[in-house]
C-alpha cells in the first residue's frame, strides 16, 4: 500500500467521514473550514459549500450513485457507469477544495470577497480545475479504486468549463513568466480562500515584472492588473451554459483577451515608469509565491482521454440568509 493510502472506507458514510482529511491532506493547505456536518439535499444541486461549514450533496446525483458504488463493490462497470461514480465523488472533492485556505482565513471574509467581480469565476475554477487534476490521487487514498475497478483510468469533462480554461491559461501564462514548475499557481490558489485568491494572483502578474523597483508612488498599477483581471474574469458567464465544447472554445477566445488586455497593460507601465529612471534598474529573477501573513500583507514564500458524461444537474449557486451566494 503507497503511503497516503488507507484500506478503503466500508460504506458511504465512511467514506463521507474521511474525505474531508483526505483532501486536506493532499492539497497541504494548512486549514479546512468543514465543520464534519453533510446534509442530504433533492434541489438538484450537486454539491455546495456552505459558509458555515457544511457540506451539501444531492442524494439522486451524488449520494444515490456512491451507495450503488458500495452495493456492487469490486464489480467491473461499463464506462458509463463508472462515470457517474466518478463525477459524484469529483463534485465532493471540488466542494472540499472551497472549504481550504490557510490558518486564520475566515469564512465571513471569505464570504465578503466571493461576491465581488471576478472572484466566484475564479474560485469556482480554481476548485474544479485542482479537483480534475488531482481525483486519481483522491481516489487512490481512498481506496476507491478497489470498490470501482476501472474508476481512475479515465477522465470525464468535469464542470464549469469556461472557468476551468480560464485558470489553466492564467495559470501557464504565470508560470512561463516566473519560471515556475507547472501546477504550482494552481495549488497556490487552491489553498486560498476567495478573500485573497485575485489579490494573489494580480501581486504575482506584477512581481513578474520589473514594476516593484519601477514604480516609485507604490504599487498602484498591481492595483490596475487587479481590476483587468477581475473585469475579464466576470466576462466569463456568458459562456457558462453553453456545452462543453463551445464553452471551453469561446473561453478561449475571451481568456486569450485578458491575457492580451495585462500583458499590454505591464508593457505600458514598464515603458512610461522606464523612461522615467536613467539607468533604471535591473528586475531580479521573479522566484517565489506571495502568502498572506498574520497581518494579512502578501510576504514571499517559496513555491511550492476522456468520457463525455451528460450533466443533469451542476453545482450551481444557492443564495444564504444573508444575500450571499454559496460556493458550489
Amino acid at each position: 500500500m503507497s503511503a497516503g493510502t488507507l484500506a478503503a472506507p466500508a460504506s458511504v458514510e465512511e467514506l463521507l467521514l474521511r474525505s474531508g482529511h483526505a483532501a486536506l491532506d493532499l492539497s497541504g493547505a494548512q486549514h479546512s473550514a468543514w465543520n464534519g456536518r453533510i446534509v442530504e439535499s433533492s434541489d438538484h444541486i450537486l454539491g455546495l459549500a456552505h459558509w458555515d461549514g457544511t457540506l451539501h450533496l444531492d442524494r439522486e446525483y451524488i449520494l444515490d450513485p456512491l451507495r450503488e458504488m458500495y452495493a456492487l463493490a469490486g464489480r467491473e462497470h461499463p464506462t458509463q457507469q463508472l462515470a457517474r461514480y466518478r463525477e459524484a465523488l469529483a463534485t465532493i472533492l471540488h466542494e472540499h477544495s472551497h472549504f481550504l485556505g490557510p490558518a486564520g482565513a475566515t469564512q465571513e471574509a471569505a464570504r465578503d470577497a466571493f461576491v465581488r467581480p471576478g472572484s466566484r469565476q475564479l474560485e469556482e475554477g480554481v476548485a474544479e480545475a485542482w479537483a480534475q487534476v488531482h481525483l486519481n490521487d483522491y481516489l487512490h487514498r481512498l481506496g476507491i479504486d478497489k470498490v470501482a475497478p476501472g474508476i481512475d483510468s479515465f477522465r470525464t469533462n468535469g464542470q464549469y468549463a469556461p472557468f476551468v480554461t480560464a485558470v489553466r491559461m492564467l495559470g501557464a501564462d504565470l508560470e512561463s513568466r516566473g519560471g515556475l514548475a507547472p501546477g504550482t499557481i494552481l495549488s497556490a490558489l487552491n489553498n486560498q480562500t476567495a478573500e485573497h485568491q485575485l489579490p494573489v494572483m494580480a501581486t504575482l502578474y506584477y512581481n513578474s515584472t520589473r514594476l516593484p523597483e519601477l514604480e516609485p508612488a507604490g504599487p498602484r498599477t498591481r492595483d490596475h492588473l487587479e481590476s483587468v483581471l477581475r473585469s475579464g474574469l466576470a466576462a466569463l458567464d456568458k459562456h457558462q451554459l453553453l456545452p462543453h465544447p463551445q464553452a471551453t472554445a469561446r473561453a478561449k477566445a475571451t481568456t486569450q483577451s485578458l491575457l492580451s488586455h495585462l500583458h499590454l497593460e505591464i508593457a505600458r507601465a514598464e515603458s512610461l515608469y522606464t523612461r522615467r529612471q536613467v539607468p533604471h534598474p535591473t528586475r531580479t529573477a521573479f522566484a517565489g509565491l506571495p502568502a498572506p501573513n498574520a497581518s494579512g500583507d502578501l510576504t514571499p514564500q517559496p513555491p511550492v482521454e476522456t468520457a463525455r458524461l451528460p450533466a443533469p444537474g451542476r453545482r450551481s449557486e444557492a443564495v444564504d440568509a444573508r444575500g450571499a451566494p454559496d460556493r458550489a
